[in-house]
């Protein structure tokens, strides 16, 4: 199922091409961990799939960006795994009785990474000129609420909104919205600024290298404010591209950490029963991977060619192939993670069987001709999922008529074709609720004419599912959300934007030699307790 006319822009490596590069690796941190030898301290290396395209948390929502800059950044909380908030650079935070006035007490003491204070003017300025602008899910949030916010005292933030907003809390954290140093990028081009490569943070580790294509590599921050953490004295992540060479890694200890988003599922059996291995495995954070279509282009315009797609595509093969049934068949818009909300009466099962007769029907009654142009299918080439998704998905499609040209992308250039350009017919992405469809999924459907990566590029817009999304991000009672959220399904199931492939479940793994591993909500967040005990 391969596509010998679309050549991957990754090397292959050879098993000595790889050997060596662990042999230079491993040298490199035997004698890094040899020399913390008399501190106890040592050095993690953590798996990564690609060089990030930012480290600048404020401006995206790239998952290796999230996974590095989370240890070197900081929010007012974080979230753990019962969802819920806990100290970090606030230490306290009281809410109005209407939802709308929220004050934080900010920690005292704290430094950043160039010895500068942090303040509630770092706080200010990054919700309302960074953030609240730039971020993937956090900014048009912030722009439908009207945020103000005030610094009575370099001490204290307040922060109003316009209307109430139920995960406002939970999304004060690093990756939605990290505090970043005022001092830093005030007066610049965020976008351009040189800290969005060499972050400056308040966090447990500082940034100190970067060679690209290889590793980053990360430094204790000796002034934390956090006792005597962090218990590690650096942290390497180690670029690996090749899916199939990052199990291997884990196993044989090159690495010592491999989440789940980097795993190639059909290696999860062998990640499972390896005794040397501390898997988590569960639903964490719900998360979605879907097909986005380009409702702007000729072939997917008219609802009954999506339609043809959903009738056309075996979710459950895509289940078993590609996940090794780690996740569930795609359930409709907003998957089936959050339970208080799923409407069983407009799902997948019910409106979208298997069924490529029928499909087929739907795609001459939009208007296709056999034999026309190809469908363009670009799509992250670093990650396994959406290399074996695309194939399956190609094979569906050439039974009903439909001939799909993939084409497999180095991540940057994936972003710039989808999400700035808009040029494509069909692509492949997954985004992460993170704790609540207000924050993860909205941007998936709500009207969006930017540019910024991971966000709506299908070109759909309806007035009246932007007004749902922002009463049922702002109810404060779960029944009237929920209630909002059934009557969104209706619409989006029907219009389908977006077809949700399947919900996903997790396996994120570390070496026993690490401990204190996984004790927030997100597997990234959270490693200031982490310590190595060979």
């Amino acid at each position: 199922m391969n596509d010998p006319t679309t050549p991957s822009p990754i090397p292959h490596l050879t098993r000595r091409q790889l050997g060596l590069g662990a042999l230079a690796l491993a040298g490199g941190l035997a004698a890094t961990r040899h020399a913390r030898a008399a501190t106890g301290k040592g050095t993690a290396v953590l798996a990564i799939d690609a060089d990030p395209p930012t480290l600048n948390l404020g401006t995206t929502t790239d998952f290796a960006a999230g996974d590095v800059s989370a240890k070197i950044l900081e929010g007012l909380v974080w979230l753990d795994p019962q969802y819920e908030p806990r100290p970090s650079l606030a230490t306290q935070w009281t809410v109005s009785p209407d939802g709308k006035n929220y004050r934080f007490t900010l920690r005292k003491g704290v430094k950043w990474h160039d010895g500068r204070d942090f303040t509630s003017a770092d706080v200010k300025y990054t919700l309302l000129e960074i953030v609240g602008k730039l971020h993937p899910r956090a900014a048009p949030v912030f722009k439908s609420l009207g945020i103000e916010v005030d610094t009575p005292d370099p001490g204290t933030v307040v922060i109003r909104l316009q209307k109430a907003y139920a995960p406002f809390l939970s999304q004060m954290t690093v990756f939605d919205a990290p505090i970043l140093p005022r001092h830093v990028y005030e007066g610049s081009n965020v976008g351009t600024n040189p800290a969005n490569q060499k972050p400056v943070g308040t966090g447990p580790f500082k940034f100190a290298e970067w060679k690209r294509g290889a590793s980053i590599r990360l430094v204790r921050n000796d002034q934390y404010w956090d006792g005597d953490k962090p218990y590690l004295e650096s942290i390497i992540f180690q670029i690996i591209p090749q899916a199939a060479n990052r199990v291997p890694a884990l196993q044989t200890g090159e690495v010592d950490e491999l989440l789940d988003f980097y795993t190639p599922k059909p290696e999860v059996p062998r990640i499972l029963a390896d005794k040397n291995l501390n898997p988590r495995r569960g639903v964490n954070i719900p998360a979605l991977y879907f097909l986005m279509f380009n409702t702007q282009s000729p072939l997917f315009a008219k609802k009954e060619a999506r339609h043809a797609l959903a009738f056309a595509i075996d979710r459950q093969r895509l289940v078993k192939q590609v996940m090794n049934g780690i996740a569930r068949p795609g359930a409709g818009a907003f998957g089936d993670g959050f339970k208080w909300l799923f409407n069983d009466e407009v799902a997948y099962a019910k409106k979208y069987p298997l069924d490529p007769a029928r499909a087929k029907a739907l795609l001459e009654k939009a208007g296709f001709k056999p034999g026309g142009a190809a469908a363009r299918m670009p799509f992250d080439a670093s990650r396994a999922q959406m290399r074996s998704l695309s194939q399956i998905i190609q094979d569906n499609l050439r039974q009903i008529g439909l001939e799909v040209k993939l084409e497999p992308l180095e991540r940057s250039v994936y972003y710039d074709r989808v999400f700035a350009k808009r040029d494509f017919e069909l692509t492949l992405a997954s985004y992460f609720s993170a704790g609540d469809p207000a924050i993860g999924y909205t941007r998936l459907y709500t009207t969006y004419t930017g540019t910024a990566p991971n966000t709506n590029a299908s070109g759909y817009s309806n007035p009246k599912v932007d007004t749902l999304l922002g009463q049922a991000a702002t109810a404060t009672e779960r029944a009237e959300r929920a209630k909002l959220y059934k009557e969104l399904q209706v619409i989006l199931n029907e219009d389908l934007p977006s077809l949700i492939l399947y919900d996903e479940e997790t396996v994120d793994t570390a070496t026993k030699k690490l401990t204190g591993m996984f004790p927030a909500l997100d597997a990234r967040d959270q490693w200031a307790g982490v310590r190595r005990i060979d």
